[in-house]
C-alpha cells in the first residue's frame, strides 16, 4: 500500500545514472524496478538537471531540462560556480512538487579539477523534512 508520501511525489522506473547515460534498473524479481516517493522525486530533479533545456521540445517539453551543459568548457571559478547555481535553480524549480529552495552552494571537490559539486537543499510540497540534493557537474567535458 503507498503512503502518502509515495501518493504526492509519485512513482516511475528506476534508472541508474551511467557514463554513458541511462539504463533501467531490474528488482530482484527480474521486473522493472520502480523510484518511489523520495526516490523519485530525487530522480526526477536530477534526471531534469542533466537534460538539455529544449532537447524534448520534439515530445511536447519545449522548456524541461537546465542550461547546465552550456557550462562545460568553463574553468572552475567563482564565475562559473554563480552560474551552475542559477541554471540549476531555474530548473529544479520548475517541478510542481518543489515549494521552495531553501540553500543553495556549489563547492569544489579536493582532486577534482573540472568538477564542480552542487548542493541544494530543498522544501518540497506537504513535506516536513527537506530534501538534500547533491549533483556533480563535469565542466572539463560531456559526461
Amino acid at each position: 500500500m503507498a503512503t502518502d508520501r509515495e501518493r504526492l511525489f509519485g512513482n516511475d522506473l528506476r534508472v541508474l545514472d551511467t557514463l554513458s547515460g541511462f539504463d533501467l534498473v531490474a528488482d530482484p524479481r527480474r521486473d522493472l524496478d520502480l523510484a518511489q516517493g523520495n526516490a523519485n522525486i530525487e530522480q526526477a530533479l536530477v534526471l531534469r538537471l542533466r537534460v538539455r533545456r529544449g532537447e524534448l521540445a520534439p515530445l511536447g517539453w519545449p522548456t524541461y531540462g537546465s542550461r547546465i551543459h552550456e557550462l562545460i568548457g568553463q574553468p572552475n571559478v567563482k564565475r562559473t560556480h554563480v552560474m551552475l547555481m542559477a541554471f540549476a535553480r531555474e530548473a529544479i524549480e520548475q517541478d510542481p512538487r518543489v515549494a521552495e529552495i531553501t540553500s543553495i552552494a556549489v563547492e569544489n571537490i579536493p582532486g577534482e579539477r573540472d568538477t564542480a559539486r552542487l548542493n541544494v537543499e530543498i522544501r518540497l510540497i506537504d513535506a516536513q523534512t527537506p530534501l538534500n540534493l547533491v549533483f556533480d557537474v563535469g565542466l572539463g567535458g560531456a559526461r
